[in-house]
């Protein structure tokens, strides 16, 4: 069971990946993507999902479960917070999907590397494309 699992979340956080960027461009290009945000939508829940069954199974990991919680309440309210038209989607909308997205980066790179210093440095470069998705959103038309 556990490697089943292993796999899923693996799959599934490559998925995120992929359609995290695929998503961005699609609406930067007033392409819509919703097929692709609903993607992501899914991908964010099966790597929460299996993350949380992971290390809860693994002794001494079970504090990830929380980091697990804040990846997918920062993936949903990312795309919530400019359907339910809160007052500042703008500026929330990138912080909190460029957030769920260094998550899974920094899942990836922590994973594959084992260094200590991916669970930094995404969040840090995360911040350019973060300010700039702000500034475009907020040059669009009210």
């Amino acid at each position: 069971m556990p490697d089943a699992l292993l796999a899923l979340h693996v799959l599934a956080g490559t998925a995120g990946l992929v359609l995290g960027p695929g998503w961005l461009l699609a609406r930067w290009r007033h392409r819509g993507g919703a097929g692709m945000a609903a993607g992501y939508q899914v991908a964010v829940a099966g790597v929460a999902l299996s993350g949380a069954a992971l290390a809860v199974a693994v002794p001494g990991l079970a504090w990830l479960c929380a980091v697990a919680v804040l990846t997918q309440g920062l993936a949903v309210a990312g795309a919530l917070a400019r359907r339910r038209g809160w007052r500042t989607w703008r500026t929330l909308q990138p912080h909190l999907l460029g957030g769920s997205y260094a998550a899974l980066l920094t899942g990836a790179l922590v994973a594959g590397t084992g260094s200590p210093v991916w669970w930094v440095v995404p969040a840090v470069v995360a911040q350019v494309p973060i300010a700039v998705a702000k500034r475009r959103l907020h040059a669009l038309p009210a």
